[in-house]
């Protein structure tokens, strides 16, 4: 199993459109079985958006670590399966949002978790990858 992207796959990152970041962030998640996010030795990142708030999320430690512009916080990753039954639903029900794969070249795809959390549970019981959650 690999857990950085191929080459390839991270210049075309810079060029996807918000679809295909959410697409590839979850064939990724899928098949490392890990989400990445921004941790200060007691939480996860949450950025204040008026008045929302948004907890940014990668599938490799790599693309983290690239847009982590934020002192003191440094990537962490947590298993697929605790980041669907802890980490989605506490921000369901903090009624916060997901901003998928941001990055210097891109704002990311914003998620709602209820949206991710249907579709993973969805690859859960499937056994596999589907985006028609």
């Amino acid at each position: 199993m690999r857990y950085a992207p191929y080459p390839q796959e991270y210049a075309a990152l810079q060029d996807m459109s918000e679809a295909d970041l959410l697409e590839y962030f979850l064939t990724r998640v899928f098949e490392t079985e890990e989400v990445w996010g921004l941790d200060d030795g007691c939480e996860w990142l949450m950025q204040e958006a008026g008045e929302q708030w948004i907890m940014p999320v990668w599938p490799y430690r790599q693309l983290a670590e690239e847009a982590n512009t934020v002192k003191g916080y440094t990537p962490l990753a947590e298993s697929l399966e605790d980041f669907v039954y802890q980490t989605l639903t506490a921000l369901i029900e903090d009624n916060a949002m997901l901003r998928v794969l941001p990055s210097a070249h891109s704002e990311g795809c914003l998620v709602s978790p209820e949206r991710l959390y249907d579709i993973l549970t969805g690859m859960f019981d499937a056994g596999e990858y589907r985006l028609d959650a």
